[in-house]
């Protein structure tokens, strides 16, 4: 009878037991807070999911405390900082260089907030860390990867006079920036061929009095001899070299408006035939960006008020548009998987960079810092975005390493274009549908013949 009684105890108990520990658990994943009757630790920020730079800011509440209770910030295992837990709100500034081993590669971070036996939800975070290519006391701008993603090439004003631009190139890994000779004085918007042999450029044109037009030209990576690839009083600029080297897609002012144009070129950029407009509307139509298939450019325009972002197909046709927020989005960079795009977007007095699935329109904040971050371009192999910063006090070229998109919320890896057998073909059709100021849902439907 007493051997019963004694088992019967020891079952209570650890029933007991795995009921405090599944309360526990609910605790820890309700709306972020763990309460203990009238006591309460709830992380506010950041949340699940997060990706943060430079310095993080965590946001805790608690309620119910006596004034020589002590709140404990948790991070990976360690206490990384204290407060008094009387009051309802608490801030800890966290500089998250104490974490980076200096690859540069993203860091799991694992945050909660603890007092008296009470603890918060846990937030899983990724601390990311741009690392500076270029240090010149002159601009350096406009960062494309080449197509192999083991070379940058950009433009800088090093050693030259106000508004001019020369051509340069830099590895991956760093090291002193190469300079790419043309026979042109002033250059914008560098990109290399498929084959990095020839680059393309935009580039003044004046006349003898003393006019000027901004045509596109391509040059020699090597010997510098340049072409000439379009010749029209307007404006053209922006030229990007197609994946298969057959095309070089520019915008133009050559209709009255700013029009997303292509012109079918040789391996050497000289024009083979006249160029085709894409995209003409009474809006302001620039910064295309191929896909990595070939089939599919991303554009911003400023069509119905506000600057957005948009595809159209390689050979034009219908467009489609992907942000649909109140805030000024530009500079759009595929992701080699074809369903996300890396874009500026200026959200209060900064600009940072964000990614955009075309799957769904999740939208995940790439960089989070004070300095404006533009012109992001993605490597081939879909682990680094180069783009230019003037974070450190003046405008040069900036690298972070991407975390995986797998696991990220409301993220996909599926490749749009292949999937659905390409954008070009003219038989799908890519269409967005808002829900109020917010990114609703984008789909492929069949286009009516």
């Amino acid at each position: 009878m007493r051997e019963a009684g004694l088992s019967a105890i020891i079952v209570t108990v650890i029933v007991a037991l795995l009921l405090v520990l599944v309360s526990n658990q609910q605790l820890l994943n309700h709306g972020g807070s763990a309460v203990d009757g009238d006591l309460m630790v709830e992380l506010i920020s950041p949340v699940e999911g997060d990706w943060v730079e430079s310095t993080l800011t965590v946001e805790v509440e608690t309620t119910g405390y006596a004034q020589d209770t002590t709140l404990v910030l948790v991070i990976n295992g360690e206490i990384k900082g204290s407060d008094t837990a009387s009051g309802t709100e608490h801030t800890f500034e966290l500089d998250l260089n104490r974490y980076d081993d200096g690859s540069g590669a993203p860091v799991e971070l694992e945050i909660f907030a603890r007092a008296e036996g009470v603890t918060s939800r846990t937030a899983m975070v990724t601390a990311l860390y741009p690392r500076q290519m270029t240090d010149d006391t002159a601009e350096d701008i406009q960062p494309e990867w080449n197509s192999m993603g083991d070379m940058l090439v950009f433009k800088s004003a090093r050693g030259l006079e106000t508004g001019l631009f020369e051509i340069y190139t830099i590895p991956r890994e760093g090291g002193t920036p190469t300079q790419i000779p043309t026979e042109r004085e002033y250059h914008g918007y560098p990109h290399l061929s498929p084959t990095g042999t020839h680059v393309v450029f935009n580039s003044w044109v004046y006349s003898d009095d003393g006019s000027r037009q901004m045509d596109i030209f391509t040059a020699d990576v090597e010997s510098g001899e340049t072409i000439q690839v379009t010749a029209d009083p307007a404006f053209d600029d922006s030229g990007r070299w197609s994946p298969d080297g057959n095309s070089i897609i520019f915008y133009s002012k050559r209709d009255g408006t700013m029009d997303l144009w292509k012109v079918t070129v040789n391996a050497i950029g000289e024009p083979a035939g006249s160029p085709e407009k894409l995209v003409g509307t009474p809006a302001r139509e620039h910064c295309g960006r191929w896909s990595f298939d070939g089939e599919m450019i991303v554009y911003e325009s400023d069509e119905g008020g506000n600057n957005d972002l948009w595809l159209v197909g390689a050979n034009g046709g219908e467009t489609t548009k992907i942000t649909f927020d109140e805030y000024p989005d530009g500079y759009p960079g595929w992701a080699p998987d074809g369903a996300h795009i890396v874009y500026n977007s200026i959200r209060g007095e900064n600009g940072d960079l964000w990614i955009l699935s075309l799957e769904n329109g999740a939208m995940q904040r790439l960089t989070s810092h004070a300095a404006m971050d533009a012109h992001p371009t993605w490597s081939a192999d879909g682990r680094f975005i180069a783009f230019h910063s003037d974070r450190a006090g003046n405008s040069d070229i900036w690298v972070v390493e991407v975390p995986p998109l797998d696991g990220v919320a409301g993220f996909s890896t599926m490749a749009v274009s292949s999937a659905f057998g390409g954008f070009s073909s003219g038989s799908l059709v890519l269409v967005a549908i808002a829900a109020g100021m917010l990114f609703g849902k984008i789909e492929w439907v069949r286009r009516s013949e």
